[in-house]
């Protein structure tokens, strides 16, 4: 089916409420009795990808035999007889000639990048719906920003990303002048170091900056070096650095991008700014102003993450997701 014939045949589909998360809350089990196998496609070992895909099969494992597989090494998927296959890139492509049934496919869709890079065509959410995520039978997405994006055109439930009290905390009272942090790929320039950030700063304010492969004590120790977290990216799902980095005590700097919204209060416990140069730097210079609202900010930043953001408290929606796609496998296969 053309891309104009299948945006007719959805349009003519009735449009119902975005749901808040998917509900299934009844357990789940194979055939033979056993646990549903499900194989979780991550990029790289140790990335944020990993680090969700490690920290669903801890917890989700009383129910589910996982595996993870990454990319990057080329991975023969066909040596493990799974149920489901949990792909957490949008774009990837290495599952398609593994898996024949859509219905066993979930995609996670974790950033806009679709309509903001040429590399990836700058599709409108329906083209990219049509482009990239026909081949998942389900979708989920970290932010209720993305949900309400991709909902028009394709049933998408919310599975928010969490993190490690155990990793990620505060370790000790922050001291001494204003330090700003940012934590993301410094390859890629759509994460704002070299043209927002680095000329925001300027020689008047210390930014230190942590590349995303990290081991997670390293990325604790940073956040907790620093008084606030930077995001100034042009495409995010999350960024789980900034979940990270509020879990430790920063004070985010934010443009509003991904789940910014949904967890930075503008003037309260961080700023929601402009993505240029200007914007920053003002937003710093109210900062080192106001550093100790800064830092008590923080730490109710800290108390408010474990409160709501830890992965016992997402995983729920991991779960019932799973559990969703595995009841839909019974019946003839639904190849698209």
């Amino acid at each position: 089916m053309g891309y104009k014939d299948w945006l007719a045949e959805i349009s003519r589909t009735p449009g119902t409420a975005i749901p808040v998360q998917c509900e299934c809350s009844q357990r789940v089990a194979s055939i033979d009795g056993g646990k549903p196998r499900v194989l979780l496609l991550a990029d790289y070992p140790q990335w944020a990808q990993d680090r969700a895909a490690q920290a669903i099969s801890r917890r989700l494992s009383d129910e589910f035999e996982f595996r993870i597989a990454y990319v990057s090494e080329g991975p023969d998927l066909s040596v493990w007889e799974f149920d489901l296959i949990f792909v957490l890139f949008w774009g990837e492509e290495h599952h398609l000639k593994y898996v024949m049934d859509s219905r066993g496919i979930i995609k996670q869709v974790s950033s806009h990048r679709w309509g903001t890079e040429k590399r990836y065509g700058l599709l409108t959410a329906s083209e990219a719906v049509y482009v990239y995520f026909r081949d998942a039978g389900t979708l989920t997405v970290p932010s209720r920003r993305l949900q309400t994006t991709l909902w028009p055109f394709r049933e998408v439930f919310l599975a928010q990303k969490g993190f490690e009290p155990s990793e990620f905390k505060v370790l000790g009272p922050r001291s001494g002048e204003l330090r700003i942090g940012w934590a993301e790929s410094v390859k890629d320039p759509t994460k704002g170091l070299t043209d927002v950030l680095l000329p925001a700063a300027g020689s008047d304010f210390q930014l230190f900056t942590a590349a995303g492969d990290l081991r997670p004590d390293d990325m604790r120790d940073f956040y907790n070096s620093v008084d606030v977290i930077c995001v100034a990216s042009t495409a995010e799902g999350d960024p789980l650095t900034l979940i990270e980095g509020m879990a430790c005590g920063c004070f985010p700097v934010a443009v509003d991008v991904g789940i910014v919204p949904e967890l930075v209060r503008d003037g309260d416990n961080g700023l929601i700014v402009g993505r240029d140069s200007d914007s920053f730097r003002a937003a710093f210079e109210w900062c080192a102003a106001h550093l100790e609202h800064v830092r008590e900010a923080g730490l109710r930043n800290a108390q408010e993450m474990l409160e709501t953001r830890t992965w016992d408290h997402v995983s729920r929606q991991w779960r019932e997701v799973l559990r969703h796609v595995y009841r839909g496998l019974s019946g003839p296969p639904d190849p698209r």
